[in-house]
């Protein structure tokens, strides 16, 4: 009976601990798939693109003419190749949680997974270092690199060098900083419901193992 029961105690930690690689698998995909791909995809309207909100008035402002078909192709490419790190950030954040829960082991029967805040500052300062490197990659492969195809052959030279000064100065502060930020934003947000969903998880286990009769006999 005794075997029976303490299979039976050992098989409840197992589901315990799928159920914690559940909630981290789930909550990182609702950070990375909705949370920060909202973005990193085009904004639902033109004049929420930053990047080319910041070129047209750029334009306007000293009157110059560019070719928006080749920008909206620029910015496209760098939001296309933004988004196909996305996968990279979750194996990131996922594999590093997994194995914090799969190294937990029980002290005694009271015992329950705890996941705190500190235990985030690894994971997220290389999960933000990762996205900040793909952004600066990107930044400078897909736009900074490939501006002088947005101007027309007869542009005057000083207004097209203000325009690309101004614009790159922006991209590599302003536009970095805010989006940066936001990432950071929704990245505590998701922490902190993790961290809750482990506590409901603790709870459940610690309920099932003191009221369940066959637990009583171990």
């Amino acid at each position: 009976m005794n075997d029976t029961v303490a299979e039976l105690r050992k098989n409840h930690l197992m589901n315990y601990k799928n159920a914690l690689m559940e909630n981290v698998k789930n909550n990182t995909n609702v950070l990375v798939d909705e949370d920060i791909m909202s973005l990193l995809k085009k904004p639902p309207l033109d004049s929420m693109d930053l990047i080319k909100t910041k070129f047209l008035d750029m334009a306007k402002k000293n009157k110059v003419i560019l070719n928006t078909e080749n920008l909206n192709g620029m910015i496209i490419q760098y939001r296309d190749d933004l988004i196909k790190v996305c996968p990279k950030l979750k194996e990131i954040r996922i594999n590093s949680l997994n194995s914090k829960i799969e190294e937990f082991k029980l002290n005694d029967d009271l015992d329950v997974f705890k996941l705190a805040k500190k235990d985030f500052i690894v994971i997220n300062k290389e999960l933000k270092k990762a996205i900040k490197e793909h952004i600066k990659k990107y930044i400078d492969e897909d736009i900074i690199n490939k501006l002088d195809c947005l101007f027309l052959d007869d542009v005057d030279i000083e207004k097209k060098e203000k325009i690309i000064l101004e614009v790159s100065k922006f991209i590599n502060s302003s536009y970095q900083k805010q989006l940066l930020e936001n990432i950071d934003f929704k990245i505590l947000v998701k922490d902190t419901i993790l961290m809750n969903g482990v506590k409901e998880q603790n709870e459940r286990y610690l309920f099932t193992l003191n009221n369940s009769r066959i637990f009583s006999d171990l």
